[in-house]
C-alpha cells in the first residue's frame, strides 16, 4: 500500500480521524494524502487578474490552511511526516474525492462518519454508499471519535468466490499490522446447508490465500444488522469488512438505502468496504 487519500471537512470533530489515518499510514508505510474541497467565491469580472490566476492562489492558501490545521491535531507537528496536501475547487464533494483519488492511485479512501457537528454535506446521506460505487480502490468510513490499532478484523462472508478476492487484498493489510481475520457467515435458520458452505468455502480459501491468522464462524440469525453488530462487540473487532456485491446476497441488503446509514450509526468501528467491480 503506497497512498492513503483521507478526505476531511477540517472541522475539530474530525481531527481524531486524521490522527487514525495518519497512524494507520505510518503502520503501512504509506504516504497520507489529506484532502479537502473549497467553494469558490463568485470571481467579479472587474478583477484585473484572470480567474484561473486567482483560482490558484485561493486554493494554494487554502492547502496552507489544511497543512496548518493537520500540524495542529497530529502530535509533533508535521515534521518528518509522509503527508501531502491537496485542495479543489468542485461542484460535487463526491465527485472531487473519486477522481482525484484515482489521479493519486490512491490504494485506500479514508472519510470520516457523518455526526451532528458535520457543517458540510461531505458526510451527509448515503456518501459511503455513493462512494463505494464509484472508488477505485477501498473506502474506509471512520467514526469521528477516531478508533484503536487494527488487531481484530472481522470479514462478513456471504461465501461468494469475490469474497475470496476480497479477503486476499485484506491479507496484506492484515499481515503488516500483525491482526487476525475472523470470517464469519450469518445464515438464516432457513438457509440450505450453511454448516457445508462454510467447509467449502473455508477449503477453497485456503487454497488461494497462505495467513496463518484467519479463522471461521457460522452464526444463525434472521436479523442480519443486529446480529452483525452483535459479533463486532463480541469479537472486539477493530474493523468490520464488507464486499459491495453485483450477486444478489443477504449483505448486499447492506446497501440498500438506510442500511449503511444504521450500521454508521450503531456500529462504532471502522468499516471498510470493497467494491466486487475493482477486484
Amino acid at each position: 500500500m503506497k497512498v492513503i487519500f483521507y478526505a476531511t471537512d477540517r472541522t475539530e470533530n474530525s481531527a481524531p480521524v486524521l490522527r487514525y489515518a495518519y497512524e494507520l499510514s505510518s503502520k503501512l508505510g504509506a504516504q497520507l494524502v489529506v484532502f479537502n474541497t473549497h467553494e469558490m467565491d463568485p470571481i467579479r469580472v472587474m478583477v484585473s487578474r484572470p480567474p484561473e490566476q486567482i483560482e490558484y492562489h485561493v486554493l494554494e492558501e487554502q492547502k496552507e490552511i489544511l497543512a496548518t490545521y493537520c500540524g495542529k491535531h497530529l502530535k509533533g507537528g508535521l515534521e518528518g511526516k509522509n503527508i501531502k496536501f491537496e485542495v479543489v475547487s468542485s461542484d460535487s464533494i463526491t465527485e472531487g474525492i473519486v477522481e482525484n483519488s484515482k489521479n493519486l492511485t490512491a490504494d485506500m479512501v479514508i472519510i470520516g462518519r457523518k455526526d451532528k457537528h458535520t457543517e458540510r454535506g461531505l458526510f451527509v446521506g448515503d456518501i459511503g454508499k455513493s462512494l463505494v460505487e464509484k472508488l477505485s480502490c477501498p473506502l474506509m468510513i471512520v467514526p469521528n471519535s477516531g478508533s484503536n490499532p487494527i488487531k481484530k478484523i472481522l470479514y462478513a462472508t456471504d461465501f461468494m468466490e469475490a469474497d475470496i478476492a476480497a479477503i486476499k487484498k485484506l491479507v496484506p493489510l492484515a499481515n503488516v499490522l500483525d491482526a487476525k481475520i475472523h470470517v464469519v457467515h450469518i445464515s438464516t435458520e432457513k438457509e440450505y446447508a450453511g454448516k457445508e458452505q462454510m467447509e467449502w468455502f473455508k477449503d477453497m480459501l485456503q487454497q488461494k490465500v497462505s495467513y496463518a491468522k484467519i479463522d471461521f464462524k457460522l452464526v444463525f440469525s434472521d436479523h442480519i444488522e443486529a446480529e452483525l453488530k452483535n459479533q463486532v462487540e463480541q469479537l472486539g473487532a477493530d474493523l468490520l469488512v464488507l464486499l459491495q456485491r453485483e450477486e444478489k446476497g443477504f449483505l448486499n441488503k447492506l446497501f440498500h438505502t438506510s442500511m449503511v446509514k444504521k450500521l454508521e450509526g450503531h456500529i462504532p468501528t471502522p468499516l471498510l468496504s470493497f467494491n466486487q467491480s475493482n477486484l
